[in-house]
């Protein structure tokens, strides 16, 4: 009886040391931001400043680049991030159905050269994590920081977004989502067409990207 107790003891330690081995995380660094516009959004009933845009992610670990969002509307970037060794982030796929029909739908037709286009894809896809609507709900009230025209017409877009997501509209495009997670450093979500690891328009020079970086004092939770 103990012979057995102790064999299933080690068989169990083998299948923890497996998963663990699976669940190894990944160096990532973020380029500095570049291409991003600001806004204030009431958060629970608080008012927060955050930065919108996209990151140009390097991978060190596999050695390769590529485009992400923000996947935590508070937390801040850990400065580890933004230069190498960068810091380890454990790859996932907890994103919502909302959070994929919204990619489906929208993101392949982005101008990844654009600040209102990529801000407000980004805003977009933190309401899906919310309500989809700008003005209720947990995150609501969205209003640019500076008025800018620039920030205007982001929320514009932001809407577009959303209303094709509640009105069903059909995809442009099919993407396998990857959640990046690190516990002091804002988490990211990734996109990439089925069988690669390709973020898609995959024509972009990712280092021209803008990016939702350095928003460590922006960023932040209150």
């Amino acid at each position: 009886m103990n012979r057995i107790i102790k064999k299933s003891a080690l068989a169990l330690a083998a299948i923890g040391l497996f998963a663990s081995a699976s669940a190894q995380a990944d160096s990532l660094v973020l380029e500095q931001d570049i291409n991003s516009l600001s806004f204030n959004v009431d958060v629970s009933g608080t008012t927060h400043d955050v930065v919108a845009g996209a990151f140009s992610v390097n991978n060190l670990t596999s050695g390769s680049s590529f485009l992400a969002f923000c996947f935590e509307l508070l937390q801040g970037v850990n400065t580890g991030t933004l230069t190498p060794p960068g810091l380890d982030f454990t790859a996932g796929s907890a994103a919502s159905a909302d959070t994929q029909t919204l990619f489906n739908q929208s993101f392949s037709g982005l101008n990844l050269n654009s600040a209102v286009e990529l801000a407000g894809f980004q805003i977009a896809l933190w309401e899906t994590l919310d309500n989809n609507d700008l003005y209720s709900g947990n995150y609501s009230n969205w209003t640019g920081a500076s008025s800018s025209s620039e920030e205007t017409d982001a929320l514009d877009t932001a809407w577009i977004f959303l209303e094709k997501l509640t009105a069903n509209d059909p995809a442009t495009g099919s993407y396998n989502l990857t959640t990046w997670s690190n516990a002091t450093s804002q988490d990211l979500i990734q996109a990439s067409t089925p069988g690669t690891n390709v973020p898609e328009p995959a024509s972009l020079t990712l280092g021209a990207l803008g990016l939702a970086g350095l928003a460590a004092a922006r960023r932040r939770k209150a």
